[in-house]
């Protein structure tokens, strides 16, 4: 290992599957981890990716969405989230 590299402990399964999955798209372990990690965005990242959009839509419609919209689109997209999951 470098010095950049450490260690992550988990169980056999997960550490086989893991293996199994990096060399099935032709990468190393390490290398796969990395870009599953990537994919996955903090919640930082996603308030700054609804400022953006909310952004977008000011500028293209002059629109500006209110927090109360927000919470309702919000509710909306999680029930249809639980729906889609039940299905």
């Amino acid at each position: 290992m470098s010095e950049r590299d450490t260690s992550i402990k988990t169980t056999r399964d997960v550490r086989d599957r893991l293996k199994v999955l990096a060399s099935e798209h032709g990468t190393s372990m390490s290398d796969f981890l990395a870009e599953l990690v990537a994919r996955e965005l903090t919640e930082d990242e996603k308030e700054q990716r609804v400022q953006q959009a909310l952004e977008e839509v000011r500028q293209a419609t002059g629109v500006t969405v209110s927090d109360e919209a927000r919470v309702r689109a919000r509710a909306f997209l999680q029930n249809l989230g639980r729906e889609h999951r039940a299905a």
